[in-house]
């Protein structure tokens, strides 16, 4: 199985835990290496799926989208129905975490560096940094890293989000990964819920 993602940083991200979760299972699903291809995003991932369908590609395929506002946007010209078995349209699947997480607003004049409220962030900001696990996510005093509300999408009517200071987010789970690997036994006491959500639905795609 070949998975396509919409960019280096989901592979850098889900090949390892691939690897450190499921070893049995690395010769079977390869992440597509997009370290020469500096474009990325759904656009570009909705465009890949297409010219694998066109290619005639005979793999199973599975194009996998993060579970945003972006995600939908790219995808409402693109039907499964349209391409061939052998590649799988899939999403991000929804996570608890996220069901009832802190977001970051606009300012206003009563509060000028914005108003965090809590709030269903699943399909408007689930981007695969929010399935790096509470651990990750977690700031010094326990309070988790708040998604930052960003532009409109008039197509989908809802907002895009996106996690703030995402490189911090994403060198916590590159910290977090290196001591499961140097110690495969403290990984039942760090937060994989989120990064096993998506491989389960990766890996049984075609079942």
């Amino acid at each position: 199985m070949v998975v396509l993602t919409e960019g280096h940083s989901d592979v850098a991200i889900l090949e390892p835990a691939l690897r450190l979760l499921y070893p049995h299972l690395t010769d079977l699903v390869r992440f597509m290496d997009y370290n020469n291809n500096p474009r990325g995003g759904a656009g570009s991932l909705v465009t890949t799926a297409r010219a694998f369908a066109a290619a005639g590609i005979a793999n199973p395929v599975v194009a996998l989208f993060d579970n945003d506002t972006g995600a939908q946007e790219a995808l409402r010209p693109l039907a499964q129905s349209s391409l061939p078995s052998n590649i799988k349209i899939l999403r991000c699947p929804p996570l608890e975490l996220a069901k009832s997480y802190p977001t970051l607003g606009p300012p206003t004049a009563e509060a000028p560096t914005g108003r965090i409220s809590i709030a269903d962030v699943n399909g408007l900001a689930g981007s695969i940094e929010l399935y790096l696990g509470r651990d990750v996510l977690s700031l010094p005093d326990g309070s988790l890293r708040p998604v930052q509300w960003r532009s409109y999408s008039e197509g989908s009517k809802q907002y895009q989000g996106e996690i703030t200071d995402k490189k911090a987010v994403q060198q916590a789970y590159q910290e977090k990964l290196a001591r499961a690997q140097a110690d495969p036994s403290v990984i039942v006491s760090q937060d994989w819920t989120g990064i096993r959500a998506i491989l389960n639905m990766v890996i049984h795609a075609f079942d």
